[in-house]
């Protein structure tokens, strides 16, 4: 995500918090005609998307790490089907890394 996009969400972010607390309207306009903006119209419009999938993506760590230790996973690589067995190591590292991400951004998956 480039540094434009995180700061126009953070400030739309900011002004929908204010707009709640206080009954406000905004407004948002993109330039059409360029196509940077027509590309972070359409980011911007599948938000809510982006919101379930970093949740899901929680939810699934979480599960793992409470109680999921030695399952055995299978996914698909490319077109290949495989199966491992992840250990609560490497998968406390992801989720660190995850939130650690998501703050960085200035993402809460509470709000």
């Amino acid at each position: 995500m480039d540094d434009k996009l995180k700061a126009d969400i953070g400030m739309i972010v900011d002004e929908a918090v204010s707009s709640r607390l206080s009954n406000q309207q905004a407004t948002l306009t993109f330039n059409l005609e360029n196509i940077d903006a027509e590309d972070r119209l359409k980011k911007m419009l599948n938000v809510d998307k982006y919101d379930m999938a970093l949740y899901d993506f929680s939810q699934f760590l979480r599960k793992f790490l409470k109680d999921g230790e030695g399952e055995r996973v299978c996914y698909k690589s490319y077109n290949e089907h495989k199966e491992i067995v992840p250990d609560y190591n490497t998968m406390e590292y992801v989720k660190v890394m995850f939130y650690e991400c998501l703050e960085n951004n200035r993402i809460n998956l509470d709000d």
